[in-house]
């Protein structure tokens, strides 16, 4: 039983969240000159890569910052680990819990950087008899996963993921390149790998198919019970493990506290990342939903995550200092997909299409992981010298007037186009 306790502290800026988006947030925001009194609130000590989960199916991944509370220890942010329960935008304040209790946090701003998490909303029996690539330790997990995969080791055990996008391609991939004896199925509402272009879903299909990886198109899962995925045509798959990745959805905090979300739950932003509802809330990393160009497409990915926190942090400072700085705008070079021992890496134009060529393989793995690497390390760089980093993909993206209609052509969509967080 949570017991409340008062009086509760109050900041110039509270961050939700200490993902890619909310750490760099706080970093930029930790700049001594500025003077703002800054929280970080995340309930992990640790930082969580998203896009190492699928490694950490198949075997523990060590965390490559595993104290936040120390790697913030020299700076002027100060991290409270706790888990946000709600949120008050007319108090402007966040109702928190710890160790059994619960408190406020004031705040004149707040940036919501809560992520996103796999939706299992959308098929009945998901909830309850499919595994997810989440963090934590809940039943259904990611560590629950890699428990459930370890029992079944050495057997030809039938394990099916269902959903065509990045999400689900890493995990099929990573199960049978670890366990080559089980029987791994890929079940799609459309085609597998068809978020992209052409090329990148050929080379992401013959990677899947050179493992052994079973590929089941344009079957949507309409129900899931303890032993059998059902699809809406009629169509039944039986397994000892299903994994679900059809699709991401933000925390509902947001939409409880009042603000304007999208479908999935997202904070509807301005093309300066401000709530459209609630203007002194920023919402950043795959909890915004932009309203308006951001130049290429706005999408799940670690870097565009990491970016949009260095815009909000800059926003706030703006605020405070009664500067305009010019709408969010990014576009990144690449993208990379793992696909088990394999990977597809592959440069984009400024609207994230991609060009060029699409390099797969080990090699494309390699690569794929140093970019994890780098993505991290341009995190690190942000906390040794606040106020640096200037990613030139923030305005490469930008070949019109932000806000008005975008005139290049529509970013492919599917089923998958939200399912789960790219790299790049």
């Amino acid at each position: 039983m949570l017991t409340p306790y008062a009086p509760f502290e109050t900041y110039d800026v509270v961050v939700l969240g200490a993902g890619y988006a909310g750490l760099m947030a706080s970093l930029r925001l930790g700049r001594r000159g500025l003077g703002l009194r800054v929280a970080l609130i995340n309930a992990e000590e640790q930082f969580i890569e998203r896009v190492r989960l699928q490694e950490a199916m198949v075997a523990p991944v060590m965390p490559r910052i595993a104290s936040l509370s120390d790697y913030l220890a020299r700076t002027p942010v100060k991290f409270i680990a706790a888990r946000a329960l709600s949120l008050d935008p007319v108090r402007r304040t966040v109702l928190i819990a710890a160790e059994g209790s619960t408190r406020e946090i004031g705040f004149t701003q707040l940036i919501y950087a809560l992520g996103s998490h796999v939706d299992t909303n959308n098929a009945p029996g998901a909830p309850q008899n499919a595994y997810r690539l989440d963090p934590g330790e809940g039943p259904n997990s990611t560590a629950a996963l890699r428990v459930a995969l370890h029992q079944l080791a050495g057997r030809p055990a039938r394990v099916l993921a269902v959903g065509g996008g990045p999400l689900s391609i890493e995990a099929a991939g990573e199960v049978k390149s670890t366990w080559p004896e089980m029987h791994v199925t890929l079940v799609s509402a459309t085609r597998a790998g068809d978020f992209t272009s052409g090329k990148v879903q050929a080379v992401l299909r013959r990677d899947l198919t050179r493992l052994g990886v079973a590929l089941v198109d344009n079957e949507r899962v309409s129900e899931i019970t303890a032993s059998e995925v059902v699809t809406a045509n009629g169509r039944r798959f039986t397994y000892d493990v299903c994994i679900w990745a059809a699709g991401m959805r933000a925390p509902s905090i947001a939409r409880e506290a009042g603000l304007t979300v999208d479908a999935q739950d997202r904070v509807v932003v301005d093309t300066n990342l401000r709530s459209v509802s609630h203007p002194f809330i920023l919402a950043v990393g795959d909890s915004a939903h932009p309203r308006g160009s951001t130049g290429a497409p706005f999408r799940a990915s670690a870097l565009a995550a990491a970016v949009s926190g260095v815009y909000a942090a800059e926003q706030v400072a703006a605020k405070v200092t009664g500067k305009t700085i010019s709408p969010f705008a990014f576009s990144t070079f690449a993208q990379a997909i793992a696909v088990g021992r394999f990977a597809a890496l592959f440069p984009l134009d400024a609207n994230d299409h991609p060009i060029l060529f699409v390099l797969g393989g080990r090699a494309a793995r390699r690569l794929r992981d140093i970019l994890v690497w780098l993505v991290l390390h341009f995190i690190t760089l942000e906390r040794l010298l606040p106020g640096i980093q200037s990613w030139p993909g923030r305005r490469r993206g930008a070949s019109q007037p932000l806000g008005a209609a975008s005139s290049h052509r529509p970013a492919k969509k599917s089923s998958a186009d939200v399912d789960g967080r790219g790299v790049g």
